[in-house]
This record gives structure tokens, sequence and C-alpha cells, in this order.
């Protein structure tokens, strides 16, 4: 997995590439959730438009850093997440529970 970040008003921007499964990617997102956690003012923008598979293990690592980022008083945002990515949010009831965005610019233009 390759993560290239950024900054928007507080937020890190996360835009993941490749795949999160068991294993090291697991492992290196659930890292990388942990540093921006730390480093960031307001949160983390995990843009999801590069990433094909998640499997339950990236799953149950978005549920537990949720939790973190609202322990902090911080947000932890979806978007661009594919077809894929949206349905197993959706059929995990995921979707209700994380702020999701087609785009890190409808995300912008919700701020504003």
């Amino acid at each position: 997995m390759i993560v290239r970040t950024s900054e928007f008003e507080g937020f890190v921007v996360c835009k993941l590439s490749g795949v999160i499964r068991l294993g090291e990617s697991a492992k290196f997102f659930a890292d990388t959730l942990e540093r921006y956690l730390q480093e960031s003012r307001e949160g983390v923008i995990v843009d999801f438009s590069e990433i094909n598979y998640i499997d339950s293990t990236g799953i149950g690592e978005l549920v537990g850093y949720l939790e973190k980022f609202k322990r902090e008083g911080k947000k932890l945002i979806l978007v661009n997440p594919s077809t894929r990515v949206r349905k197993l949010l959706e059929m995990t009831r995921l979707d209700e529970v994380f702020p999701i965005y087609e785009n890190l610019e409808s995300f912008k233009a919700a701020v504003k």
C-alpha cells in the first residue's frame, strides 16, 4: 500500500493506493491512521479512490480508529470510495457511521 498526504484546513488528507487486507497492508494502514491522528489538528480524510479491495481486517481498523478519533475530538472522513468499497460499507451499514463524500471537492464544499 502507498500513502500520499496533503493538508486541507487542519485535516491530513491520505490518498491510499493498493489493497488493505490482513497482514502488512492492514498494519501499515493502522500505523498511518495512528500517526495522523496524533499529527492532525482536525482529523484525517482517507481518500479511497485508488483502493479497490479492503477486507474485514481493514474494516475493523477503520471502525477501531473511528472511536479513537472521536475520543480525541477529531474526525475520520472517507472520500472517493470505489463502487466495491462503497457496497461493502453499505452492506455493513458503516455508511451510516462514517461521513462519506463522493470526492474531496464535495467535502471541501460541505465545510465552507
